[in-house]
């Protein structure tokens, strides 16, 4: 009986010392690095890779005023989307939700984060591994912002 409890002791004392899960570290570091900017107005470059309506996947350029997308334009014809609202894109508040979600619910990612300001430059998930076409990725750059 002491073995068994040896045992246990030494089990849990082992689990007590796992390293704790770097992407959510990374997570934290980022969404605090963005969040002390207190940034409610910015324009951003964003494209998607899915298995998405055409306008989705092309490069745009999303200009956030007051928290709130303000509008979406294409980056090379600089003209508005004309088949998907602009609110069907994302604020960067709204990518660090969705880089969330993605660490808590797909089967596979990757995630990456701007060194400087923090925002996730990077959002790619495998949902399923099984399912065909479920894989995601969101890219977003060149983060400009007045203060």
């Amino acid at each position: 009986m002491k073995f068994f409890y040896k045992t246990l002791l030494i089990l849990f004392c082992i689990s007590c010392d796992n390293p704790p899960d770097t992407d959510q570290i990374e997570w934290q570091r980022s969404k605090a690095k963005w969040d002390e900017l207190n940034l409610s107005s910015y324009v951003y470059n964003f494209r998607a890779n899915c298995f998405c309506i055409e306008e989705f996947v092309k490069d745009v350029t999303i200009t956030v005023k007051s928290d709130t997308i303000f509008s979406v334009v294409f980056i090379d014809t600089q003209q508005p989307p004309t088949q998907i609202k602009p609110n069907r894109w994302y604020t960067i508040d709204q990518l660090f939700d969705k880089a969330k979600t993605v660490m808590d619910e797909a089967d596979s990612y990757d995630l990456e984060f701007d060194p400087n300001l923090g925002y996730p430059t990077l959002i790619s998930a495998d949902w399923h591994k099984e399912a065909v076409d479920d894989e995601v990725s969101y890219y977003a750059s060149d983060l400009i912002y007045e203060k």
